[in-house]
């Protein structure tokens, strides 16, 4: 059989050290054709295209990095030349025998020496959409191209590569498809790697964010340190990833988050802590959230909320932003209606109440706009009787901007909407369907008689409506607000998604920041067990550790603890919770009082958390910090709507890595050394303890 071109490997190859600089130095060499000046090199990268004319072949080389190529050209003689590794142990006989493949498969590693000459001519556009970039020198250029095997690379078009030998340095598979459209399976992972350009992109930018984010915080004086994965496990609220030991019956627990390791550094003198932490929460995934996830994780000895979120949006605006490709910060994309923090250089800031009163929820994206407006005094009983079953309901209602849509265009799209099997839940609202209404000047009241005429001389003063936009009315009970969002706030925001989805208005751009504050201290829940958040279902809106804001009554705590707001702030970019920190409890007495009277932990659990209580008491300064969610930042900044696409190994829906197939079954053995066992017949079951949030 004869021996074919590329399947020699590196075994035979010496390596030559000076491919990786000279990849660099490429694209600023400067030959001048005429003079046929041309300089030795030895470079390694992947082949991707070819093709022949007359006795040459045409190679494209890409580096290493899989965004820059070359042109190298090459005799099919050099090409069906044996190298010296094919024909070691060969008699003269038997190598003049051979018969050498001209054809090198994409994706081929090679190894090539040769010459590199002026190149005499541009490469033609042959109707691919290629465009001229220019260099930071200016004077040499990068012609941008879609590679067929790796996507949009740039190509040097001012030199090429006259090769003298080519060496392959291992094999690519000839029944194996793999060009820049193929959509490959997790267990492909590496090949959607080496094909799609905006994956490898996305990886990059991650990468280079994360150095800037750190290069900010050593700017301000904060120190590195990481903290042990290795811990215990406490009832902060997630389900836990457990990690038994082979000492029978003790096992570790993987952190949810380092909180009580930072708190603990701001005890030991640390004044500045930060880490990109790994966090672990056995929870359901969906396209925000995975198992082990990435977080910017900081805290401030001597300092309270306003001196973090100064910081924090100091290391967004300025080590942030300005390193990712065609950001638009917004500035003021939403009236707070408080003058003491109308500071146009920094982020709105806007409490829970005021946002799920305006939005619908607590991670509004404001540049959509559409608030919601309360028009219960406006419309009359028997209306109201309509719409709800509810006694004293609260009635809201929103205007969507359609942007000149006819009505009936409007009237389609929104019937279409709501006939979607995705909109059952809002047909089927224990609250009422929520009211439909399209303003249409050819109609009686222009589309708003079901209002009545009083209501609706008021709908058309308060919204200044034009025709096509479509109203939207819904009613919630009167009670104070709980968790995260509103019906009608969901409904807000996919509507405007579906009418962005089709067309039918512009998709907002730029990047706007907002602060969500005063948040409630304790949240109700159904859990009533002991121990299990306690008081007749009560549990931490954010976590066990949050302060409450201060000049409160905080006799509340006990009497009334749903009353007490708390020292926590969200920062919210583009609709999407970036991450969220408070001010701490940092008086051992008091976290003592939150977690025995208020959230009521049995005796056992509270003791998971004397390392802590110690600490606090040996004169812990008050303190403060922010846990930044890495993975939902780059996913927001590179416009993906799920985390997996920024990550590069990631779990899917099942909490399976399908490239390495885990979690993997435990074998007898390993279940004997960590004196575990299997029990089908008894379905574990846990429940969080404290809840917690970011």
């Amino acid at each position: 059989m004869p021996t074919i071109f590329y399947r020699v490997t590196a075994d035979s190859i010496g390596l030559n050290d000076s491919h990786i600089s000279t990849w660099d130095s490429l694209a600023s060499i400067e030959l001048d054709a005429s003079k046929r000046e041309s300089r030795i090199v030895t470079i390694c990268g992947y082949i991707t295209s070819q093709r022949s004319a007359g006795k040459f072949e045409f190679l494209q080389l890409v580096n290493p990095r899989l965004d820059q190529a070359v042109q190298v050209i090459c005799s099919k003689e050099t090409l069906r030349r044996p190298m010296s590794g094919q024909t070691h142990g060969l008699s003269k006989a038997e190598v003049e025998s051979q018969v050498f493949s001209t054809e090198i498969r994409g994706h081929t590693p090679v190894q090539i020496t040769g010459s590199v000459v002026a190149r005499a001519a541009p490469p033609k556009n042959k109707g691919q959409a290629d465009r001229i970039q220019n260099l930071d020198d200016q004077q040499n250029r990068v012609l941008e191209k879609l590679d067929p095997f790796v996507g949009h690379i740039g190509l040097l078009p001012q030199v090429e590569i006259q090769a003298e030998s080519i060496s392959p340095l291992n094999t690519f598979p000839a029944d194996l498809v793999a060009k820049c459209d193929t959509a490959f399976p997790p267990e492909l992972r590496h090949l959607q790697f080496r094909t799609d350009n905006g994956l490898r992109s996305r990886i990059r930018l991650r990468s280079k964010v994360a150095s800037k984010i750190r290069e900010g915080m050593l700017k301000n004086d904060f120190d590195e340190i990481e903290t042990p994965l290795l811990f215990k496990s406490t009832p902060e609220g997630a389900r836990e990833f457990i990690v038994p030991t082979r000492r029978k019956g003790l096992a570790y627990a993987l952190p949810q988050s380092p909180q009580q390791y930072k708190q603990v550094l701001m005890a030991s003198g640390i004044s500045r802590y930060f880490q990109f932490a790994k966090c672990f929460r056995d929870e359901d995934l969906r396209a925000d959230r995975q198992p082990e996830f990435t977080q910017l994780d900081l805290e401030m000895s001597f300092a309270g909320a306003e001196e973090v979120m100064v910081v924090v949006e100091d290391i967004v605006r300025n080590f942030v932003w300005p390193n990712v490709p065609d950001v638009q910060p917004i500035e003021n994309a939403v009236s707070t209606g408080n003058s003491s923090h109308a500071d146009p250089s920094r982020f709105p800031r806007l409490s829970y109440a005021d946002v799920m009163t305006r939005y619908g929820s607590d991670k509004p994206d404001t540049r959509l706009g559409s608030e919601i407006h309360r028009i219960d005094e406006w419309l009359p009983e028997n209306v109201i009787g309509m719409l709800t079953s509810l006694q004293d309901p609260i009635v809201e209602m929103l205007k969507i901007k359609m942007q000149g849509a006819d009505p009936s265009t409007s009237t389609r799209f929104i019937r279409s909407f709501l006939d979607a099997p995705a909109s059952a839940v809002y047909s089927s609202n224990p609250a009422g369907m929520p009211g439909i209404s399209i303003y249409d000047p050819s109609k009686p009241l222009r589309g708003l008689a079901s209002f009545g005429h009083e209501a609706a001389a008021r709908v058309e003063e308060t919204f200044e409506p034009e025709p096509g936009d479509i109203f939207i009315i819904q009613t919630r009970a009167r009670a104070s607000f709980a968790g995260g969002w509103t019906v009608l706030g969901n409904l807000r925001r996919d509507v405007l998604q579906s009418a962005i989805s089709e067309g039918l208005i512009s998709a907002p751009i730029g990047f706007a920041g907002l602060w969500v504050v005063d948040f409630p201290l304790f949240s109700p829940t159904e859990e009533t067990e002991p121990g299990q958040g306690g008081l007749a279902g009560l549990c931490s809106t954010h976590h066990p550790f949050t302060a409450p804001k201060k000049d409160q009554d905080l006799s509340l705590l006990i009497t009334n603890p749903l009353q007490i707001i708390g020292d926590h702030y969200d920062l919210v970019i583009n609709g999407v919770e970036i991450g969220g920190g408070s001010r701490r409890i940092h008086v051992a007495d008091m976290q003592e009082l939150v977690l025995k009277d208020v959230l009521k932990l049995r005796a056992e659990r509270l003791e998971d958390f004397r390392h802590l209580l110690n600490a606090l008491m040996c004169g812990c300064p008050p303190h403060a910090g922010f846990a930044l969610g890495f993975d939902r930042l780059m996913a927001m900044l590179t416009g993906r709507a799920s985390v997996r696409d920024v990550i590069a190994f990631p779990k899917f829906a099942d909490g399976e890595d399908k490239f390495v197939k885990s979690p993997s079954l435990l074998t007898a053995e390993q279940l004997a050394t960590y004196h575990l066992a299997i029990n089908d017949s008894v379905e574990a079951k846990h429940s969080p303890l404290v809840s917690i949030k970011g």
